[in-house]
């Protein structure tokens, strides 16, 4: 009777651990399941929202081209006096992208600086690598590159109040770091809706073309915009 009872309370033992392992494997594949179909969700959303940022901009960037041509073909040869057609040949290029098959991105950096300059009276430091090469990048993602740094300027032209700014490229073996910075009042707390508008902007074309980019800035210090792009992104 003593080896029969234990007989039988092994075998229970024996289905209770084999009854604990298969709830605890059903349990751990539902939930493995609950994390992949989470992961592919959000990487279903994070696809929908870079196609939907990058129609967004392709629509902007259409409607600036458009605006562009009827500002130089129809409004320009209407007005009357030196200064207010210089001001909008200024708003056309602007808003007319560079034609980065002809021009190098760098030289597009240097004569947007000297625009700024020439605008603002802001002073506008451009200083970049000598033999830093931006042609692996496909002529769409130098579009965005340069609407970031072009958008970084118009930020601090708006709201800086800066006396100077920067623009600093280099590179490195992995990547190549652009900073745009100025020595203006800095972020502060809570910002207008122009700012916060500029810098989705900018995280919108980054996110486009797979970039890194920060907002790095203490109030009164001024701000730095740093971008960085791997090189891979450029084939």
């Amino acid at each position: 009777m003593l080896e029969s009872s234990t007989l039988s309370g092994g075998i229970e033992t024996y289905i209770l651990l084999v009854w604990l392992y298969f709830c605890f494997n059903t349990i751990l594949i539902l939930l493995l399941c609950y994390l992949y179909l989470s992961m592919r969700k959000a990487q279903e959303q994070e696809k929908l929202s870079r196609e939907f940022s990058y129609l967004m901009i392709e629509g902007l960037e259409t409607e600036r081209r458009r605006i562009s041509r009827e500002l130089h073909d129809t409004i320009l040869p209407r007005i009357n006096g030196t200064s207010v057609q210089n001001q909008i040949r200024s708003i056309c290029i602007d808003l007319m992208p560079p034609d980065f098959v002809c021009l190098d991105l760098k030289d597009a950096f240097a004569m947007l600086c000297s625009r700024i300059k020439d605008r603002t009276g802001i002073e506008c430091a451009c200083m970049i690598e000598e033999n830093l090469d931006f042609s692996p990048f496909c002529a769409e993602n130098q579009l965005h590159i340069y609407r970031m740094v072009q958008e970084s300027f118009n930020n601090i032209e708006k709201h800086s109040k800066a006396e100077q700014a920067f623009l600093v490229v280099r590179s490195s073996s992995d990547n190549i770091l652009i900073c745009v910075s100025d020595d203006g009042i800095g972020l502060k707390k809570k910002q207008s809706p122009e700012e916060g508008l500029g810098m989705r902007s900018i995280r919108q074309r980054a996110a486009i073309i797979g970039a890194k980019v920060d907002f790095i800035s203490e109030d009164g210090n001024g701000l730095m915009v740093r971008i960085e792009l791997e090189r891979a992104v450029s084939v």
